[in-house]
């Protein structure tokens, strides 16, 4: 290569352009595995009535026994929410596997707790044994936490700089494509039937499949065959494959740049992690905005929709049709996100959704408010009566049919928030996640960090699932007033401390985190790594060498 490669102005840009490899690689390593998280999150909405019957047919048949209401409720709410169990366990996985056996290598490993946790749903009502769910339940739980780390990290060592937002958000399109396709299957007509259910569960099998079969053809990370392995060779192998061209010069200068800094580096295990003043600013974005994803009330928009649906007219039995129809949009939204998050950056994408998820949360209180208060207990079939809410109409206009709702609209503007809402999240908040975690750290903080991402999701994970009914059941509307908090909390948080990362190398991001040199040297700045964090003998960053090097 000539002296452009190798130039200040960073990787050559003749080769940041989206190859056939790349493009595979990216779409095999996220359908593979993000989407297997996707479906899991809704595969057992839509049949889970008939899944309580089978547990109930398996109690009986092991204690000779029915089981009671309440009983099933705290057997189905263990299924649910074991599966956060599991996503602990294997939180506790990701550093150990990506940095053992590569990117791809844990993305293979991964599979074998899908493929398990398959084994057991597809013979569980062969068996009759509501436990063998319970405990697939946790083996994918593992997988999913695998999922949500090592995918991210894969797309984002695997992109050139230019394309890195739009590639790491695959991860978070194919994870809302396993959803979309969760609730399609899902239908009674479709999988969701009492012969088929285990079917419908065991479908885990088919994209662990896929992968199993491509994914070893596929390249490694060539961050990781340099800076981790120490293989130059293999590196540029994999890096032409990728990039489609032997010009890659400047790419792997700007890998060899990174791993020169990370030499000066202490490893860094999750406790260094927590430890380290310096890379605090990254790990509370990387860490707050994975919290915010699971805290934002996404959980709570989709335990209301049906509801919604219902009340502004929707027959119950085409109800979960127009469910589909919302997670539609929550999957066309994020794949749209893939096209332009290169183009209008990381900050907007993130701030100005978090705003407008902010204000539809108010509006929606209101509408929300307004038709619980206008609902009148003694109308048929659950209609309304009149504005006071408490005197039911006359009986010539209960006898009337159609009986015309005169509060119908309140639930149109309902389901127009929650569009609106669905929409923010998904363009921001939805897709964040992945890009930060992968992107805020070099590559020897980037697997403690993503673990700890992990260990954060999974955590309001189960907090949320586990206290959302009760406050749900406290509150009613009003409990979203309490995501409207967080979400504007988060959103001005972000709006301060967030800088835009687009467009920047993995050592220009770390000097966006940095402090003046004369503070750096007084022990207290949060550049990539100080001379405390170095040990002795070590030498700080120089903010002007590192540049001129870029």
């Amino acid at each position: 290569m000539g002296g452009k490669s190798d130039s200040a102005d960073g990787p050559d840009q003749t080769t940041e352009r989206l190859t056939f490899m790349l493009a595979i690689s990216a779409f095999v390593a996220a359908f593979g595995t993000s989407f297997q998280y996707g479906y899991s999150s809704s595969v057992v909405d839509q049949p889970a009535n008939i899944i309580k019957e089978f547990y109930n047919q398996s109690y009986s048949s092991f204690y000779s026994a029915p089981l009671t209401e309440s009983g099933i409720t705290v057997l189905w709410a263990t299924t649910v929410s074991v599966m956060c169990l599991g996503g602990l366990v294997g939180s506790f996985l990701i550093v150990p596997l990506t940095e053992r056996f590569g990117r791809k290598g844990a993305l293979l490993i991964s599979n074998v707790f899908s493929l398990t946790g398959a084994i057991f749903f597809g013979f569980s009502k062969m068996a009759n044994s509501y436990q063998m769910v319970i405990i697939g339940r946790i083996f994918v739980g593992i997988q999913h936490a695998l999922s949500i780390t090592v995918v991210p990290m894969y797309l984002t060592e695997v992109s050139p700089t230019s394309l890195r937002g739009g590639i790491a958000v695959m991860h978070q399109a194919m994870l809302t494509v396993g959803i979309l396709l969760a609730q399609i299957l899902g239908l009674e007509q479709i999988l969701g039937s009492d012969t088929l259910w285990p079917v419908l569960l065991a479908f885990y099998a088919v994209p662990s499949g896929i992968q199993l079969v491509i994914m070893p053809f596929l390249p490694e990370s060539p961050r990781y065959l340099l800076i981790n392995k120490q293989d130059e060779e293999a590196s540029r192998t994999a890096l032409k494959r990728l990039r489609g061209t032997s010009e890659i010069d400047g790419a792997m200068q700007e890998m060899r740049l990174e791993h020169e800094n990370e030499m000066k580096e202490p490893k860094i295990t999750i406790i260094a992690l927590l430890k380290s003043r310096s890379l605090r600013p990254q790990l509370i974005i990387a860490v707050g905005v994975m919290m915010a994803n699971q805290l934002s009330g996404i959980n709570a928009i989709f335990a209301y929709v049906t509801s919604i649906y219902e009340n502004a007219g929707v027959p119950e039995d085409t109800s979960a049709y127009a469910t589909i129809g919302t997670g539609a949009v929550n999957c066309v939204v994020c794949l749209g996100s893939v096209l332009i998050i290169d183009r209008v950056g990381r900050r907007p994408l993130l701030i100005w959704p978090l705003l407008v998820m902010t204000i539809t949360f108010a509006l929606l209180t209101i509408t929300q408010a307004l038709t619980e208060n206008l609902f009148c207990d003694c109308c048929p079939n659950g209609r309304f009566g009149s504005a006071g809410g408490d005197v039911c109409p006359p009986v010539n206009l209960m006898d009337l049919e159609p009986y015309i709702n005169p509060y119908q609209w309140i639930s149109y503007l309902s389901i127009a928030f929650i569009i609106i809402f669905i929409f923010a999240f998904a363009i921001g908040l939805g897709s964040m996640p992945g890009v930060f975690g992968g992107e805020l750290f070099r590559q020897g903080a980037r697997p403690a960090a993503m673990a700890l991402q992990s260990i954060a999701h999974w955590t309001c994970n189960f907090i949320i699932g586990l206290v959302f009914p009760i406050l749900q059941e406290a509150m009613g509307a009003y409990v979203f007033l309490i995501f409207m908090v967080f979400c504007g909390v988060s959103g001005l948080y972000f709006f301060f401390r967030l800088p835009e990362t687009k467009n920047k190398t993995f050592d220009e991001i770390q000097t966006l985190f940095g402090v003046d040199q004369e503070e750096e040297e007084e022990g207290v700045g949060n550049t990539a790594f100080t001379k405390e964090e170095e040990g002795e003998g070590g030498t700080g960053v120089n903010h002007t060498q590192l540049e001129s090097a870029l």
